[in-house]
């Protein structure tokens, strides 16, 4: 048996940012109701939620990015 340490340690990293990812998705979207109740959207251009949102929905892109960029 071969142990590769090094692969190992990759693929434990990648799994961790893609479940990161996951949780960003799952628990740092904003709802409406959550916008209107804090005001710090209130001095946001319009669509600055969705835009928000978008980016937490598809932050397991950018990891995919990052981790093939890695050499």
């Amino acid at each position: 048996m071969t142990i590769n340490l090094e692969y190992q340690v990759a693929e434990l990293f990648r799994l961790k940012m893609e479940e990161f990812a996951a949780w960003c998705a799952e628990n740092w979207t904003v709802t409406d109701l959550q916008a209107k109740a804090d005001n710090i959207f209130d001095a946001k251009p319009a669509g600055f939620r969705e835009g928000y949102n978008e980016a937490m929905q598809n932050l397991r892109g950018a990891v995919d990015c990052f981790l093939e960029e890695r050499p």
